[in-house]
C-alpha cells in the first residue's frame, strides 16, 4: 500500500474534486434552476478570457514558490548514482497511458461518429500544437532548474512532463466535448489527476512539480485554442492552405513540427 504525505493527499483530493465541483448538479437540476448558461461557461467556455488562466496560474504559482523554498533550504541535493533502480519499460508505465487517455478519447469519439467542436483534421492540429507548446516550456525548465527528483535518480524533476501532457490532453478533451456532457470533462481531468498521483506516489516528482506541470498543460491548450480561434480562423479564407510551425521539445532533442492544413 502507498502512503502519501498529508499535504500531498489534500492537494490530490482537490485536483480530483476540481472538475466535479460544478458537476455535483445533474443537467436536469441545473435546468430546473435555470443555470444552463453557467454550466456551459464552466465546462465549455466559447471564448478564452483572462478567467481561463486563473486555475493554471494558481497551480504554476504554488509549484514555483514551493520549489524555490525547497531549493533554497540548506540541504545536500546531489544525485545518487544507481538510486533509480532497474529501468522499467515505457510500455509497463501506467502513467504513459493515463497521460494520453483524454486525447485518445477524442480520437475514439470521432471514430464512433460523435462530433466535437472541430473537425478531425483540426483536432489533430490543435493537439499537436498544445503538446508541442507544453513540451517547449517544460523541458527547457527541466534542463535549467536542475531540481533533484525524490528518488535522487537525476536532477530533472521540475516541472513534471507527464503531468503537463496529461492536463494538456484533459483540457483538449474538455474543449472538444465538454459542451456535450460534463462527464467528458470529469473523465479527462480524472485521468490527468491519476497521472500526477502516480508520479508523486512513485517518488518521481515532488508535489510542486506536478502542480506546475498541470498548470503549464492547461495554459498551453488554452493558449493554442485562443490563437487558433482568434487569429488563424479569422485570417484564413476557405480555399487557402495554412502552414503552421509548432515547437517539438523533449528530453535530449529540440525540433519543430511543420503542419499544413488544407
Amino acid at each position: 500500500m502507498i502512503f502519501l504525505p498529508q499535504k500531498t493527499s489534500a492537494f490530490i483530493t482537490f485536483l480530483f474534486l476540481l472538475p466535479g465541483i460544478a458537476a455535483t448538479q445533474t443537467p436536469d437540476s441545473i435546468s430546473r434552476q435555470g443555470d444552463q448558461a453557467i454550466r456551459k461557461h464552466i465546462f465549455y467556455p466559447k471564448r478564452v478570457t483572462g478567467r481561463s488562466y486563473i486555475l493554471p496560474a494558481a497551480l504554476i504559482s504554488y509549484g514555483t514558490v514551493a520549489t524555490i523554498v525547497k531549493v533554497n533550504k540548506k540541504e545536500a541535493f546531489t544525485v545518487s548514482p544507481g538510486s533509480a533502480g532497474k529501468e522499467t519499460s515505457p510500455f509497463l508505465v501506467p502513467e504513459n497511458y493515463t497521460a494520453l487517455a483524454p486525447a485518445a478519447a477524442v480520437l475514439g469519439l470521432q471514430a464512433f461518429g460523435v462530433k466535437g467542436a472541430h473537425k478531425p483534421g483540426e483536432q489533430a492540429l490543435l493537439y499537436a500544437l498544445s503538446a508541442g507548446l507544453s513540451s517547449a516550456i517544460v523541458y527547457p525548465l527541466k534542463n535549467n532548474t536542475r531540481v533533484l527528483r525524490p528518488d535522487k535518480s537525476n536532477d530533472h524533476s521540475f516541472p513534471s512532463g507527464h503531468s503537463s501532457l496529461a492536463f494538456a490532453s484533459a483540457e483538449f478533451l474538455r474543449r472538444e466535448y465538454g459542451q456535450r456532457s460534463v462527464w467528458y470533462t470529469v473523465a479527462g481531468y480524472t485521468a490527468a489527476t491519476a497521472t500526477a498521483v502516480l508520479r508523486v506516489a512513485k517518488d518521481k516528482h515532488w508535489l510542486a512539480d506536478v502542480s506546475t506541470g498541470a498548470g503549464i498543460g492547461i495554459a498551453s491548450t488554452t493558449t493554442v485554442y485562443w490563437i487558433y480561434d482568434k487569429i488563424i480562423n479569422k485570417r484564413r479564407s476557405e480555399n487557402s492552405a495554412t502552414l503552421l510551425f509548432a515547437p517539438a521539445v523533449s528530453n535530449g532533442y529540440y525540433g519543430v513540427y511543420v503542419v499544413k492544413r488544407l
